[in-house]
């Protein structure tokens, strides 16, 4: 029954319905196999650009997430397919990756989808002094546009579980790029007109980013409804203090590469102490 379900979620982005499935394959086993046979699927998170130096055009990079976990107790990363700029439809292409023996897989997608890289652009400039509309026309865009993502990954999701049958399927989220601005203390260094706008800016892309979060966790549980072994991994509490910092003068500890000069692939991506944090909270929803 497990694998009809399964088989009739993957139908959903093809408006074919619920379509009846083969005869029911074997249940997943109750318990972990000794060793993780790993695969990693998704975008730029997912490939870890960031966490060093690009090794492709995808921007794998050894600092990872999934590089990261290759390295935990009885782990064995087989795959990493994630790379730069996929989409959920992107995605659909790299689940020949998984296969029975696959027992492991993680998934970090959606960002692409709604845009979200083009809401940091604007509100990036709107900060160096360019249009602050554009910022906010942005975060309107994807936080609009998140609704939408709902079925596609939930149906991506499904279509991974039937791939990978006898896998635990970890689905993360994403994290809040900039920390909170407090106007009080903020006050106190910059104009209050400047603050608002320091304001306004770190909760718009913050909010796009639970709007996206909430669309990942949607799909995740809908795909769970129908019979996916899929969790959802949530980092935005891990990340909290560690985010890019807008008030004026003061100094933080951001998980995220900031110098887009000197660094253009890791700008405004986890770096390897992100990524550390992004593979504990897997561990943690896997049980490890």
């Amino acid at each position: 029954m497990k694998r009809r379900v399964l088989a009739a979620l993957a139908a959903l982005a093809l408006g074919m319905g619920m379509l009846a499935a083969g005869a029911a394959g074997p249940a997943a086993a109750a318990s972990s196999p000794p060793v993780a046979k790993y695969v990693a699927l998704g975008d730029s998170i997912a490939a870890g650009q960031g966490g060093g130096a690009p090794l492709d055009m995808c921007a794998r990079t050894t600092g990872g997430y999934a590089a990261q976990l290759d390295l935990a107790p009885k782990f064995n990363l087989l795959r990493n397919a994630g790379c730069t700029g996929a989409t959920v439809a992107d995605v659909q292409g790299q689940l020949s990756q998984l296969n029975r023996g696959t027992t492991v897989v993680t998934l970090t997608v959606g960002a692409n989808d709604l845009g979200l890289d083009q809401v940091y652009a604007a509100c990036a400039a709107a900060l160096g002094g360019g249009s602050f509309g554009a910022c906010v026309s942005a975060i309107q865009g994807a936080t609009a546009a998140a609704p939408d993502l709902v079925q596609p990954l939930a149906t991506l999701i499904g279509a991974t579980a039937q791939r990978a049958p006898n896998a635990a399927v970890v689905i993360t989220g994403y994290p809040h790029l900039l920390e909170p601005v407090d106007l009080g203390s903020c006050g106190q260094v910059a104009p209050l007109e400047q603050c608002l706008i320091l304001a306004s800016v770190a909760d718009g892309v913050n909010d796009a980013a639970d709007a996206l979060n909430a669309a990942v966790q949607g799909a995740v549980q809908l795909a769970a409804a129908h019979g996916a072994p899929a969790q959802y991994a949530d980092v935005v509490g891990a990340f909290a203090d560690h985010g890019v910092q807008l008030m004026p003068g003061v100094s933080g500890d951001p998980w995220f590469g900031t110098d887009a000069a000197n660094d253009p692939a890791g700008y405004l991506h986890p770096t390897y102490a992100g990524y550390t944090t992004y593979s504990q909270v897997i561990l943690g929803v896997l049980g490890r």
